[in-house]
């Protein structure tokens, strides 16, 4: 019987790193011992973790509660942590790290040329974790692959050659949470990628679908989406509909047997559009269970909407922090 490919892959990446003295016995060992208590594809129990990105942080006194998780973005080369990211970890709250590929290609990557880079960042996301008392933390590869930004750096079959050797590297130092580390993987496009071809608009088509990203149930723990209702600042309205941004996503995760996170969510801050839309979201994600995570994405966006959390549409997300289905939490 033939071994398979990306097993194969995960071999030949762990010889390369003992032969490069990047990661020693001794090290895997101590990586191994320290068992996750996560013991589920997304390493949460209790509801949906309530979360968002650092301007979300910025507001967190008037939500009346702390964040169970908080969006954060590195590109490769990139220490972790910074300051801010051990101030997060120390209250308890668990992060999601999207890792970048920056000037590097997918082609790079995939060769093995970035290696001590990216091993170096995940060994410190799964070392911080163990240090925090966190049962899970998350790392997400080139977030956002489909969006039209990204494709220079190289085709969606080179994108899932990529995400293989990022992944094996962490398997092979024994990081991810099913082999005694911390590390779950979520895949994260823009909610356009997981829309039906039927559905979609001409220029939707460029964004490719979300199967042509996967790398495999092997690979991937976690699928998720950026999405924004972004009425009254750039059209069409149909965004405004969180059924329209995420029933795809929940979808082609319903399809695959896996959790999904809404890993950046927000609408645009003018009249009643906020708090309408963070209503809606706290109904949806509520309303399906494979929903684990969401996070508010607070800050300006393209053209003229601006996401940043103002008025009426803190108040609304804070009524939806406090409700029973975003008591979510990781296991400690």
């Amino acid at each position: 019987m033939s071994m398979p490919k990306r097993t194969l892959l995960t071999i030949v990446v762990a010889i390369a790193i003992g032969l490069s003295g990047l990661l020693t016995a001794a090290t895997v060992g101590n990586v191994a011992a320290a068992k996750s208590p996560g013991g589920s594809r997304s390493g949460v129990a209790g509801g949906v973790l309530f979360g968002g990105n650092a301007d979300v942080l910025r507001v967190d006194g008037q939500l009346g509660r702390k964040l169970a998780i908080v969006r954060e973005y590195f590109r490769i080369g990139n220490n972790f942590p910074w300051p801010a990211d051990r101030a997060i970890m120390a209250k308890g709250t668990t992060i999601l790290a999207s890792l970048d590929a920056g000037r590097y290609d997918y082609a790079s990557i995939a060769a093995g040329h970035e290696d001590a880079k990216i091993i170096s960042f995940l060994r410190s996301l799964n070392k911080s974790a163990v240090a925090y008392h966190l049962g899970a933390i998350y790392v997400s590869f080139e977030h956002e692959a489909s969006a039209a930004g990204h494709r220079a750096l190289g085709s969606p079959a080179e994108f899932v050659k990529a995400w293989d050797r990022v992944h094996a590297l962490a398997a092979a130092a024994h990081l991810d949470w099913n082999q005694g580390g911390r590390l779950h993987w979520v895949l994260i496009l823009s909610w356009r990628t997981y829309l039906p071809r039927k559905v979609r608009t001409r220029w939707q088509l460029k964004s490719g679908f979300a199967s042509q990203y996967f790398a495999g149930r092997n690979e991937v723990d976690i699928v998720a989406a950026d999405g924004y209702d972004t009425r009254r600042c750039t059209p069409p309205a149909q965004s405004a509909n969180p059924r329209y941004l995420f029933d795809p996503l929940v979808s082609f995760a319903h399809s695959r047997g896996l959790p999904v996170f809404i890993s950046e969510w927000g609408a645009n801050a003018r009249d009643a559009v906020q708090p309408s839309f963070v209503r809606g979201m706290k109904a949806f994600v509520t309303h399906h269970p494979a929903v684990a995570a969401a996070l508010y994405w607070s800050g300006r966006g393209r053209s003229s909407c601006n996401f940043t959390l103002k008025g009426n549409g803190i108040s609304a997300l804070a009524a939806m922090g406090r409700s029973s289905g975003l008591g979510g939490h990781i296991a400690r």
